[in-house]
């Protein structure tokens, strides 16, 4: 069975996050997070459908199995994003917002 890719959904994260890392409260970004998350699952989706399609001799990407791989990897693609900005949140939460001072 071919593994599930996480490159786009991890790029994605990344650059969300990015972006509201400089807010005070990044509680505030639940549309923004679900819209990266989206984007991060259908990116995904349409990555492992063109990895599938490019390779068409493949005996386990064939019909069904293809389709239920592919959404898969749109679903792990939404997740993944979703764990990441609620693991940041957690942290920034946890700390209080304080930021990380040198040990000098």
């Amino acid at each position: 069975m071919p593994q599930i890719p996480l490159i786009i959904p991890l790029i994605v994260a990344g650059a969300f996050l990015g972006t509201i890392w400089s807010r005070k409260d990044p509680g505030k970004a639940w549309k923004k997070a679900f819209l990266a998350a989206s984007l991060a699952g259908l990116l995904n989706a349409a990555y492992t459908w063109l990895v599938a399609f490019l390779k068409i001799s493949s005996a386990n990407l064939a019909g069904n199995a293809g389709l239920v791989f592919t959404a898969t990897s749109g679903l792990l693609g939404l997740f993944v994003v979703l764990v990441v900005f609620l693991s940041a949140a957690g942290v920034v939460r946890y700390r209080g917002g304080k930021e990380l001072e040198s040990e000098e």
